[in-house]
């Protein structure tokens, strides 16, 4: 008789994981989240390309109608030397201000050229120039530059500070990191190196959210800007239309980064209660999801609105 074969035992195929509820709900969500930057970001490329040219100069505050004004001249003070008071003294009576604002229009030189007088034609221009030289002051005559958008590094007109936020945004790509490192810890069932991580990640967000908090407070209240920023020289939602869209993305932007730093804190939270594993940590990867989410947001919107 003969023998039965055995037949070969079938290798289990891996299913892929299954696509949840929570997964579209995530992804939908983020459909949603990205027509609403798009929207916001091609409005401002609208509103950009649209500025008519002349909307920013670097001797008057932005709107200010330059069409009698293209071939004057401007006197511009970096420094007031060695005697403040005495410069001071002579930038009210060429401005024609008290010497309280002229005194801080010489004390902002600390931060950035500042403007004493505009408008005038060269040989004007230069006389004072002379005397406030004669005074020891650091000036010099700048003929009248219009632009249609803030150019970036022209502190005369853009007050952002390209290098502190690229090195905001080398942060916040770290933290970036730091959530796959937190994933692929509970995919392996390490739940104390998901607990670490989870927790740098808050961290570091929360670095990048103080960063951007003392940024919005230097521009809008500490540091005293050119008048070509702002007639108030402070830098705010009110003071331009580039005021306007930098604090509106920005801000919309670091609400989002507070509201993931406030979702990561909670499953940070949990993790130390133990409560995800390595099947079961859906909500862990849809937070990382979001937050990388995020982080590529800033990355657009800082070449978009820092570094065009």
């Amino acid at each position: 008789m003969a023998s039965a074969t055995a037949s070969p035992t079938p290798t289990p195929t891996r299913r892929p994981p299954p696509v949840t509820p929570g997964k579209v709900g995530m992804w939908v969500f983020l459909a949603t989240e990205v027509m609403f930057f798009t929207g916001l970001i091609g409005s401002y490329i609208v509103l950009r390309s649209g500025s008519p040219m002349g909307g920013f100069s670097n001797h008057f505050p932005p709107g200010t109608s330059l069409s009698q004004l293209a071939e004057t001249h401007g006197v511009v003070i970096s420094g007031p030397g060695g005697d403040t008071a005495g410069v001071a003294a002579l930038v009210a009576e060429a401005a024609g201000i008290d010497n309280e604002g002229a005194m801080r229009i010489v004390e902002g030189t600390h931060h950035a050229r500042q403007v004493v007088k505009a408008g005038l034609n060269l040989a004007d221009a230069e006389a004072l120039r002379s005397k406030l030289a004669a005074a020891g002051a650091l000036v010099a005559v700048e003929p009248l530059r219009i632009d249609s958008w803030p150019r970036p590094y022209r502190q005369e007109v853009n007050p952002l500070s390209i290098d502190l936020t690229a090195l905001n945004t080398f942060i916040l790509i770290c933290s970036s990191v730091t959530m796959v490192l937190a994933l692929q810890a509970i995919q392996r069932g390490d739940k104390r190196r998901l607990s670490l991580f989870l927790l740098a990640t808050v961290l570091i967000g929360s670095v990048f959210l103080s960063i951007q908090v003392v940024e919005y407070r230097k521009l809008a209240f500490d540091d005293f800007q050119p008048i070509g920023v702002s007639s108030d020289h402070h830098f705010r939602p009110s003071s331009s239309l580039f005021g306007s869209c930098f604090f509106t993305m920005t801000g919309f932007h670091g609400a989002h980064v507070f509201a993931g730093i406030v979702t990561l804190s909670l499953i940070f939270l949990q993790s130390l209660r133990g409560v995800y594993s390595a099947k079961h940590h859906a909500a862990v990867e849809m937070a990382g999801l979001y937050w990388h989410f995020v982080d590529l947001v800033w990355i657009i919107l800082f070449t978009v609105v820092y570094l065009i």
